[in-house]
């Protein structure tokens, strides 16, 4: 778990550095270049103070905004790939380190996910807030015997879709934090919740990279003590 605030804004600065060159660092920070450099290398560790500001002007909204302008595919009318993003371990560290900032006091003890897609995102932030990790199948795994169960209607294309997850994976003590890519009609987010709660466990937050429209809120907002979503796409409205 980041509990030095030097050590947060390093790891940040390694991550950019992947993803930014170092002139947008500057312009971002504020600072010259090999003073980042020093910082990047460790030659040298910032000041809580300044690791506290580094951490803050990294995670502003317009800088966030631009990693992922830059990384979104709109594939056709409210529909986005995230594979640039969710392929990407620089661009997962920074995301996974957001997460951290909004949920580490929040005693979380589990991160939940569904395969596939959330798969990345969700290693990450469990190895940040140092956590197990959960992850709900479509199939039963070989070799288990004991499961929770639960099915919801997909939209695109319609189905059924089956979830499982081992018995033995959460007990009655966990606090789960579910994260997820992409987060659409909120079907998906709301079953895993119900396994959750079928565990005995406490389903505390949901953090996603990006929610497309507002549909999933009905589903699911009051479900949890907190929702993190860390940009908001355009999606057509359900009709009532």
């Amino acid at each position: 778990m980041l509990t030095d605030i030097r050590i947060f804004a390093i790891e940040l600065l390694r991550s950019y550095k992947k993803v930014f060159k170092y002139k947008d660092l500057e312009a971002i920070t504020g600072l010259p270049a090999p003073a980042l450099w020093r910082y990047i290398n460790m030659k040298i560790m910032p000041s809580a103070e300044r690791a506290q500001e580094l951490v803050k002007k990294l995670t502003q909204p317009q800088v966030i905004d631009r990693v992922l302008r830059d990384n979104i595919i709109e594939v056709g009318d409210n529909i986005y790939n995230l594979s640039k993003v969710i392929y990407n371990p620089s661009l997962l560290k920074i995301f996974a380190y957001l997460a951290y900032r909004e949920f580490h006091k929040y005693n979380i003890t589990a991160v939940a996910t569904v395969e596939v897609d959330g798969i990345p995102i969700a290693v990450k932030v469990a190895s940040v807030l140092d956590t197990n990790l959960v992850i709900a199948r479509k199939k039963p795994e070989f070799g288990i015997k004991e499961y929770y169960q639960t099915s919801y209607l997909a939209r695109d294309p319609p189905a059924v879709v089956n979830l499982f997850l081992p018995a033995s994976f959460l007990s009655v003590s966990d606090r789960v934090l579910i994260v997820d890519d992409l987060l659409n009609t909120g079907r998906t987010s709301k079953a895993l919740i119900k396994l959750i709660k079928m565990a005995g466990a406490t389903p505390i937050g949901l953090f996603s990279i990006v929610a497309v429209s507002d549909r999933w809120r009905q589903l699911i907002e009051g479900e949890l003590e907190k929702i993190y979503v860390v940009k908001q796409l355009p999606g057509e409205r359900e009709l009532t």
